[in-house]
């Protein structure tokens, strides 16, 4: 490593003496501070000042100990409502989650009326059917499409909700 100085040697002195002592200081030395040489420790003194106390942040924290933070994530923040019609048969159809661009978290069955049935397939048609059941939910995945099937049953309807947080970044596999 090239030794570095600053631009001139610095003196000390005082304004009633002559010059007491040359110093050099050299930049970025193995403890990374400036090497300086001083004739008495009093000299030294008086050119640094003193370190104050660290002050804790609030009561009942010590100073240097990590305190944990608790980070809370929003699930969900928006949602939308599909009301599915169920007096129309349908095999396979999409709710069209994938066009509204909606990668939603959690699923509910809302509202399903009396004596009427369907099931549902998460994410791809080639997945398993589940019974739609009012108050049933789903949770644990990420619901890129909802495909629906039924049988025509006259005057029957289920809403099904899906919840979504826009902000969720998701990576591609």
């Amino acid at each position: 490593m090239s030794k570095r100085r600053l631009q001139y040697p610095g003196e000390i002195c005082r304004p009633h003496e002559k010059v007491v002592e040359r110093i050099e200081v050299e930049l970025f030395r193995p403890p990374y501070s400036p090497s300086v040489e001083f004739s008495a420790v009093q000299e030294l003194a008086r050119l640094i000042r003193p370190m104050e106390p660290v002050k804790a942040p609030r009561p009942g924290v010590i100073p240097g100990e990590v305190t944990p933070i608790l980070v809370q994530e929003i699930k969900n923040k928006l949602y939308k409502n599909f009301p599915v019609d169920l007096s129309v048969a349908r095999t396979d159809e999409r709710l069209g989650l994938r066009d509204m661009g909606i990668v939603a978290d959690a699923m509910t069955i809302i509202s399903l009326t009396a004596g009427a049935s369907f099931t549902y397939k998460l994410n791809h048609p080639s997945n398993d059917s589940t019974p739609g059941i009012s108050g049933a939910s789903e949770t644990e995945f990420e619901i890129e499409e909802l495909y629906v099937t039924n049988a025509a049953q006259a005057g029957a309807q289920a809403i099904i909700r899906v919840n979504w947080n826009p902000f969720v970044i998701r990576l591609k596999p």
